[in-house]
């Protein structure tokens, strides 16, 4: 079933290999796929001693602003652009929570 919506992941950007720079997602915490302008439920994890500070992994169907942070607005900055189909990676602080809508 294709995504129709917004999909959140929280995790590590972590690797066993740190010098390759390769743009990977480590260990999994949780995620979400929120209704626009409805923020998750879920916060950011808190710094993990072996795999550093977490991220959250955006991505959309459509063209989308997300906001991210203790009380997000997607409707105003700040914000970001992801385009349609497009993973992004953002490193966010503990409690963090994450917010969208159609750009």
């Amino acid at each position: 079933m294709p995504l129709s919506g917004a999909h959140i992941i929280a995790g590590y950007a972590s690797t066993f290999r740190p010098e390759r720079n390769e743009p990977i997602l480590g260990k999994v915490v949780w995620s979400e796929s929120p209704a626009t302008g409805v923020t998750t439920t879920r916060t950011a994890p808190l710094p993990h001693d072996t795999m550093g500070q977490a991220i959250f992994r955006l991505r959309s169907s459509m063209d989308a602003y997300f906001a991210i942070g203790p009380n997000p607005n997607a409707s105003a900055s700040p914000r970001v652009f992801v385009p349609a189909n497009t993973d992004y990676d953002v490193y966010v602080e503990p409690n963090d929570r994450a917010q969208w809508v159609a750009a």
